[in-house]
């Protein structure tokens, strides 16, 4: 039986196109729909000899993406690829099933090559593809491509070889798989190895990749990092000196998803934590209007909405971000995240409502390294209460629970250490000394120090209340003060804010004084202090 002249397709109910013969051949789905639509006696004698009538639902892509796949037969097997592009026909050729097995180098073929050349790629090209794929899930993940654009870009980061890529600003023609036979360029059939576009290449030309570009040849070097005039390229082990944003501003446009499935794969080729670390941290600034800059990329979807409804969803997408950028450096060796990065993590978890678990994670991170923390990073202020009467200025909570997560840590130390011995310290799990190493006596006493700073600044707060500064005051262990001058200080400066304390509460945290471990001319002072009670 002869195949129709004419072929009127709908896809997805957004345009019909009348096309000849030609795409039939290389599309199994649209053969299958033409034989199925015959069998099914769908249409009239009249219209099987002139035109058949195919509908595709769910096509990915749309009818952007079919026209290319037409130009692609037109064109005798021909059409310019790019890294924006590459994923969109790699889904459409899955969808109408054009495998070689209805004509040698047919468009899966075809993208699957293109893809193969992704060593050669510059990081933005990568990027731009790892892009492309957010409208294509999950087929772009079925299919591999995600994986292997975080692998690629891991890859680099690991090698430092983006940085002797052209500049992604350049306009190099490399870029886009045009079909045009050049010396320099790479076969499709000597790229696909033992595929089976050996058998027959003449519908494909050639692949004007540039293939004598290796990471080791000299071109302009990307914006986005800087290597050291000391840096030794040749080095098996060389080390350059990267800008801050070495990771490139592209990658604050992609979606949590493919932002967390690319820090995994930093991690899986043992990319320094700092890094990654920064990463996150950039992405985030660049989400977050409320630390200063651009707002998030908002779906097309927040289009219609309006008012408090855009504000909710905005809101509640921040969240999103945030929440999976704090579950991501959770995972890192903590004490790769600067302290001060730590605690305006903390202050935008309040604001824009996380979970407890966000703030939980959080605030785990920062106790476990308290003693790298100074008193302006805990000088947090609290968060008004309705009734201001009763809420004092500082969160005094908050520091109750990082001493608390800082002592679990240095307990949890101490058990192993008895068990393994204290020489085995490198065996203690990364969850049970925090992902900030072993927790020293020396730290213990910096941890002292700094509490008993905090109290001397909170202490003329007259809406403190002195259960709570008893309860910090007596929060650390005795081991943690040398001397105890400087909580002597504190509780003084308090005793004078609050002339009017009962005696029972002067009494209470007079209790956390040891007069053992008072200086001479404090113990002089407590002496002739008429407000420490008898």
């Amino acid at each position: 039986m002869s195949l129709p002249c004419d072929l009127e397709v709908n896809v997805n109910d957004e345009q019909t196109f009348l096309l000849s013969q030609i795409l039939l051949p290389r599309c199994g789905r649209l053969m299958r729909e033409y034989w199925r639509n015959l069998k099914a006696g769908t249409q009239s004698k009249c219209e099987r000899a002139a035109v058949l009538r195919i509908f595709l639902d769910d096509m990915p892509g749309g009818s952007r993406a079919f026209e290319q796949v037409a130009r692609f037969c037109y064109k005798r097997c021909w059409i310019e690829v790019r890294p924006d592009n590459v994923a969109l026909l790699r889904s459409v050729a899955e969808y109408l099933e054009m495998t070689e097995e209805f004509g040698a180098g047919n468009l899966i073929e075809y993208t699957e090559v293109f893809l193969s050349t992704i060593s050669n790629w510059s990081w933005k090209d990568i990027i731009t593809l790892l892009h492309s794929c957010e409208t294509l899930l999950p087929l772009a993940e079925k299919f591999g491509i995600i994986q292997l654009c975080v692998d690629s870009l891991a890859l680099k980061a690991k090698s430092h070889d983006y940085c002797t890529f052209s500049s992604p600003n350049s306009n190099d023609s490399s870029n886009a798989c045009s079909m045009s036979a050049s010396p320099k360029s790479l076969s499709l059939n000597q790229t696909s190895g033992s595929s089976k576009l050996g058998r027959d290449s003449s519908h494909l030309s050639y692949l004007s990749l540039n293939a004598n570009r290796s990471p080791s040849s000299p071109c302009s070097l990307d914006p986005c990092c800087t290597i050291s005039p000391h840096c030794n390229l040749n080095s098996r082990n060389h080390h350059c000196h990267f800008k801050q944003n070495w990771w490139c501003e592209d990658m604050s446009s992609l979606s949590t998803y493919m932002m967390e499935r690319l820090i995994l794969a930093l991690e899986t080729y043992s990319i320094e934590h700092k890094y990654i670390a920064n990463i996150l941290l950039k992405y985030l600034e660049a989400s977050l209007p409320l630390l200063g800059y651009s707002p998030l990329s908002v779906i097309s979807e927040a289009g219609d909405m309006n008012g408090k409804r855009f504000k909710d969803y905005s809101q509640r997408v921040q969240r999103e971000v945030l929440q999976t950028v704090v579950c991501l450096l959770y995972r890192l060796d903590w004490i790769a995240i600067p302290m001060k990065s730590l605690f305006e993590l903390r202050r935008v978890s309040t604001v824009i409502g996380a979970s407890h678990s966000c703030k939980g994670q959080v605030e785990e991170m920062i106790g476990s390294q308290l003693h790298m923390a100074t008193l302006d990073n805990i000088l947090v202020p609290r968060v008004k209460h309705r009734d201001r009467r009763y809420s004092c200025l500082y969160d005094v909570d908050l520091v109750l629970r990082l001493v608390r997560c800082f002592l679990r840590v240095k307990a949890t130390k101490d058990l192993q250490a008895k068990t393994e011995g204290s020489n085995d310290i490198e065996v203690l799990p990364k969850m049970a000394i925090g992902y900030g190493g072993s927790v020293q006596s020396n730290q213990l006493e910096t941890v002292g120090i700094l509490i008993d700073k905090y109290l001397t600044e909170i202490a003329p707060d007259s809406l403190l209340k002195a259960s709570k500064f008893s309860e910090l005051a007596e929060a650390l262990p005795s081991n943690a003060r040398e001397t105890h001058d400087g909580l002597y200080r504190a509780l003084d400066i308090y005793l004078q804010a609050h002339p009017s304390i009962s005696k029972k509460d002067a009494s209470q945290i007079c209790k956390a004084i040891d007069l053992a471990k008072l200086s001479f001319e404090a113990c002089k002072h407590v002496m002739q202090n008429p407000r420490i009670p008898a």
